[in-house]
């Protein structure tokens, strides 16, 4: 599905050390890592989005269709709800049944300054999927919500990641109960210049839970 080669500087990054993965039909993998590791630099690479990284260190995107899930909710915020998953080719009778599937029925008509963060960043996850995404992308998608809306948004997300069980997710994420959750695999980025230092499977949230304990110890011992 997805095949990425990077080769540190020599694929025009200098954020990025050498990354070698490969993304299937239905991986669900959680991106965890220190703050400032290059995360998003690594989704951005993923999507297309960094112009400085070679052609040839992702392989297969131009064959995808990739919804993604930014930290800002990015709606246009002239344009009803309605009318922003309709630019991303959502018909009415769609654009209504997918703010139904992210918990936001009867809101078509409304502005996205007109919502709260928690109910925009949903809009947004609605957005991802008008496109019909063979990989959805979420860049922190919990971040500066209360408890409360992280648990519903989590089990929105959890539950249409059942709806498509061919669907690739890499998700973004500072918390190893996100892991636990949501996925399937854990990616650890981690260094200067950043290299994944763990690609392995989720097993259970015991297991996901000392994993992550010792990789912090890890890269705090570095």
């Amino acid at each position: 599905m997805l095949e990425i080669r990077i080769r540190g500087e020599a694929s025009g990054h200098s954020i990025l050390g050498d990354i070698q993965a490969s993304v299937a039909p239905g991986d669900r993998i959680c991106l965890l890592g220190p703050s400032g590791t290059g995360k998003t630099t690594l989704l951005n690479a993923i999507a297309g989005l960094d112009h400085s990284m070679a052609e040839e260190s992702i392989l297969g995107r131009d064959r995808l269709r990739v919804g993604y899930l930014f930290q800002e909710h990015r709606l246009l915020p002239w344009r009803t709800l309605n009318a922003n998953l309709k630019l991303a080719g959502a018909s009415e009778r769609e654009a209504e049944r997918l703010l139904s599937q992210v918990g936001l029925s009867g809101y078509g008509h409304y502005l996205p300054d007109q919502l709260s963060l928690g109910m925009a960043r949903r809009a947004a996850l609605a957005r991802c999927l008008a496109v019909k995404p063979d990989l959805l992308l979420l860049d922190e998608p919990f971040a500066s919500l209360d408890p409360v809306i992280v648990g519903e948004l989590k089990a929105r997300i959890s539950a249409i990641l059942s709806d498509r069980p061919g669907m690739a997710m890499i998700c973004v994420t500072h918390d190893g109960n996100d892991a636990a959750a949501l996925a399937n695999r854990l990616w650890y980025l981690e260094g200067r210049p950043a290299r994944l230092r763990w690609d392995g499977a989720v097993h259970s949230p015991a297991s996901t839970s000392a994993l992550m304990s010792r990789l912090r110890g890890v890269a705090k011992a570095v």
